[in-house]
């Protein structure tokens, strides 16, 4: 017996001994990385196809749980795939979950060297962002405004039956929610004053940060007096099921109030899109706490919504249909063509010459179907592998010289061309220029030239066909921009920018600054300039002279005009410590500047920037009364 016992232990312990070896179980023969073993080609690869699909997959062992940083935030898996429509160099970082965590290895490089902008073509790209180069601001819904099915900031729909019909669906989608309940404000969940409701997501859309977004929640103190926390990462909007887009955030997450933090454990990823227009973004995600499983919605509307800029339009708006790209028609081109303005005259001569623009030389135009609008993708971000910089004294060699007669000179190139339906088409093609970068060679060059605009004695841009939509329509150019040669005498003296005293909007921000405010692109009160009049090439200064009368100063003020452009454009409190900013202590007339040291031409009527000066005021400064237009008046606005 006792031998039959020592077998029978032998052979259990021989079995366990194969069942701790077994190919099976990988948890003891795993071995531990470090960050130096995990390169590309060996522990992983990046491949890039022809659509700027980016496949990225691990190379190690199928058992291994695999992590990535991508440009579109982090993911997880063996493989990963995802697009970008953005030429440029990216990077990526792969990571291995090993028994003394997940390790890391260093950030890869990786080339896209073409753009693809048919990936942006679906209208919710806009509706989120609002446009290449754009940014759109996300808040709390505050009341019934007509859209969303909604009153307030959050509501409850039945994931039994979502539509709230008794038929028992479940399918939860866009366009396919209807709540069971829509509380409005409560004291309990998130009244009028809860801070939530000074919270905000921007999204942003861009070439250079690519899909990112500023967030800031409020999370103490009431709304309008609110403290919290601002957070800043990516986006990325997964469109592979159009009836169920999803958003996933990475560094920042899905908006909701502090008293919801235990309620969902997903607040990050493929939160569902339940509603998506110019207006209304709607974001649903599943209550996890012990109440149960309930669809709760978030909901915001567009900022521009709130304060009354933008209307929601009445009827049916068929929202998620893109419109068929649109060629721009300039009246009387012929006229245009050769017309300009000397020391103040207007002139139509019988020949023009223009010069290839030093600030943007070249860029592509895009045919955004969202905005139904030709839009900027460079917006002037020169000197990337994908949009290398120009040679200067290269692209101004050469002038282009139409004549009236038909005839046309480009250095030593002379022929003839004709104009029909908003095109200059030359009689061979005609090279503008060539730009070499490290990667990329760019030739601007072409025989049919459509006109994107015409303006007298400023500028002419042409562009010629550079890809196609889904469906063969023409939907990006590749375009020249031209100026109008300076005929005659040219100006003196600085530019003098027309304002509407009026309309100036003084007043006190978040009880700490005095604002001057003569132009904000999102609302908060009239404009006192038109945007269009405010444009400042490179190293030019745009100069605001004000009076103020009736202060008190406790102490010496700093006073700043700020923006948002250059390598300067925060605002309180950081502006105050900007070489620009001046001190103030009494009153007087005063005068604040900002340099355009962006590298190239800037316009304010992009919709990029406002323009508003401020001042220390709290602990500085008192006034009698707030009739604060009284006592900053504003004297003149100059460009040099």
């Amino acid at each position: 017996m006792k031998v039959k016992k020592i077998l029978y232990l032998l052979m259990a312990t021989a079995g366990l001994l194969l069942t701790a070896c077994s190919p099976d179980d990988h948890n003891l023969s795993k071995p531990d990385f470090e960050s130096g073993d995990l390169v590309h080609g060996s522990a992983f690869s990046v491949t890039v196809d022809a659509d700027n699909t980016v496949t990225l997959k691990s190379l190690l062992d199928d058992s291994y749980n695999c992590y990535w940083i991508q440009p579109n935030g982090r993911s997880q898996g063996n493989e990963v795939k995802f697009q970008l429509p953005f030429a440029g160099t990216y990077e990526v970082t792969f990571g291995v979950d090993t028994r003394g965590g997940v390790v890391y290895g260093a950030p890869y490089k990786f080339e896209i060297t073409t753009n693809n902008m048919s990936l942006l073509e679906d209208p919710l790209y806009t509706y989120l962002t609002g446009g290449v180069g754009k940014s759109k601001k996300w808040v709390p819904v505050d009341k019934d405004y007509g859209v969303g099915q909604c009153t307030g900031p959050v509501m409850y729909c039945n994931p039994d039956d979502v539509l709230n019909d008794g038929s028992g669906d479940t399918n939860i989608g866009i366009s396919h929610m209807k709540p069971n309940w829509d509380p409005g404000f409560q004291s309990w969940l998130i009244p009028e004053s809860d801070p939530y409701m000074d919270s905000y997501m921007v999204f942003s859309l861009d070439d250079v940060n690519g899909c990112s977004m500023i967030e800031y929640r409020g999370e103490a103190g009431t709304k309008s007096a609110s403290t919290g926390t601002t957070l800043s990462g990516k986006w990325n909007l997964n469109l592979s099921d159009k009836n169920h887009p999803t958003l996933s955030f990475t560094d920042t997450y899905s908006m909701h109030n502090t008293g919801f933090n235990e309620v969902c454990d997903n607040y990050t990823t493929d939160i569902i899109i339940t509603e998506l227009t110019p207006y209304m973004l709607q974001l649903a995600t599943m209550r996890t706490n012990s109440e149960g499983s309930w669809w709760i919605i978030w909901n915001f509307i567009a900022e521009d919504v709130q304060n009354g800029t933008v209307e929601i339009p009445s009827g049916d708006v068929n929202y998620l249909t893109p419109t068929t790209p649109v060629l721009p028609e300039i009246d009387d081109l012929t006229t245009k063509l050769f017309t300009t303005d000397i020391s103040g005259v207007e002139f139509v001569g019988a020949e023009m010459t223009y010069q290839v623009s030093q600030d943007a030389a070249y860029d592509w135009l895009w045919w955004n179907g969202g905005s139904s609008a030709w839009e900027s993708v460079i917006k002037e971000n020169y000197g990337t592998n994908w949009a290398p910089k120009w040679d200067e004294d290269a692209v101004a060699e050469n002038e282009l010289t139409l004549t009236k007669k038909g005839e046309y000179t480009y250095g030593e190139q002379t022929g003839t061309y004709t104009i029909s339906d908003s095109k200059i088409v030359f009689d061979s093609e005609v090279s503008f220029f060539t730009v070499t970068g490290d990667e990329r060679t760019i030739q601007v060059k072409g025989k049919e030239w459509q006109v994107f605009k015409c303006d007298p004695g400023s500028e002419l841009v042409l562009g010629v066909a550079d890809g196609k939509d889904a469906n063969g329509n023409t939907n990006s150019y590749l375009v020249v921009n031209l100026t109008y040669k300076a005929v005659g005498g040219g100006e003196t003296g600085p530019v003098i920018v027309p304002f509407d005293a009026s309309k100036v909007n003084n007043y006190i921000e978040a009880g700490s600054y005095f604002r001057c405010q003569l132009y904000n692109p999102w609302g908060g009160g009239n404009d006192a300039i038109d945007p269009a009049n405010v444009k400042l090439k490179k190293n030019q200064k745009v100069n605001v002279t004000v009076t103020l009368s009736g202060f008190t100063f406790s102490q010496p003020a700093k006073m700043v005009l700020c923006c948002n452009r250059g390598s300067e454009q925060s605002w309180e409190t950081d502006c105050f410590n900007y070489s620009r900013a001046i001190t103030v202590n009494g009153d007087g007339t005063y005068t604040v500047s900002w340099t355009n040291d962006t590298g190239s031409t800037v316009k304010w009527d992009d919709g990029a920037s406002a323009l508003t000066i401020t001042m220390q005021y709290d602990g500085y400064a008192t006034l009698p009364d707030e009739d604060y237009a009284s006592h900053c008046m504003i004297e003149s606005i100059t460009i040099e």
